[in-house]
């Protein structure tokens, strides 16, 4: 299986963040199907061992966050707080993945 660069899965990550955000009653089959894939990848990633600093503790915070605001409606505003809280991190570390990923091209 060829795995993306762990930028692309952060990128995508942020990408589903803000919609959940700015548009919470969008399509919810997409949101379910769409977090399902990113949240494979991100766990993917960060089980695989780091070659650097390791870029993937937001990117766990925010599948949790956005898990929780899918199944239980009851604590989805807590939820969404944490998710917009943990956005400018996952964005750091999408951009020092980024970093990483470019220092290893040859």
């Amino acid at each position: 299986m060829l795995t993306k660069p762990l930028f692309t899965t952060l990128s995508n990550l942020i990408v589903l963040a803000e919609h959940v955000i700015t548009r919470p009653n969008y399509d919810r089959v997409e949101f379910r199907q769409r977090l399902a894939d990113l949240a494979c990848e991100v766990r993917a990633g960060d089980a695989r061992p780091a070659e650097d600093e390791r870029v993937t503790q937001a990117a766990m915070v925010m599948v949790i966050g956005l898990e929780q605001i899918r199944d239980d409606k009851a604590v989805a505003q807590q939820w969404m707080m944490i998710v917009g809280a943990t956005l400018p991190l996952l964005r750091a570390d999408a951009l020092l993945a980024l970093k990483q990923e470019r220092e290893m091209r040859p």
